[in-house]
């Protein structure tokens, strides 16, 4: 399972571990873009995408079904949190609060949950819990 696989890491990620051989659910936040349909379209039948936004606990919980329904009494190799946002770096004083929680929800949360939705299908398999993040948090700010 791979998070934020609409685009960037996440999409080139499910495309590789598709070429690779691994059935691969990819989560994305619109299953009807573009970065969906390009998975769809260049991707072979082991590649699933699932609805998911990682802020949305229903989202999580749908795609946890689809994904145990296709395994059936298989777990999952891997969770891939990939989904991530990065506001425009700036002054701390200039971005809003709204951003700040944005940043919290999918960055902070959505992880927590999603990993804890799939983490029995982790156990089933002794499968690895794979957290992506970006080195965003350590560029330097104007003074």
């Amino acid at each position: 399972l791979v998070t934020g696989g609409d685009c960037g890491l996440g999409h080139a990620l499910c495309k590789y571990l598709d070429e690779l051989g691994f059935t691969v659910f990819a989560g994305v936040l619109n299953e009807n873009g573009p970065g969906a349909a390009e998975l769809r379209r260049s991707c072979s039948p082991r590649l699933s995408v699932l609805q998911m936004d990682v802020t949305n606990p229903v989202q999580i919980k749908d795609a946890y079904s689809k994904v145990v329904a296709t395994l059936q009494d298989r777990g999952l190799w891997a969770v891939i949190n990939n989904a991530g946002v990065l506001g425009f770096p700036c002054d701390g004083e200039l971005i809003p609060m709204t951003d700040y929680k944005q940043c919290m929800a999918v960055n902070f949360f959505g992880t927590v949950e999603v990993t804890k939705t799939f983490l029995p299908l982790l156990r089933k398999s002794k499968g690895r819990l794979v957290n992506v993040s970006s080195m965003g948090g350590g560029a330097p700010m104007a003074k």
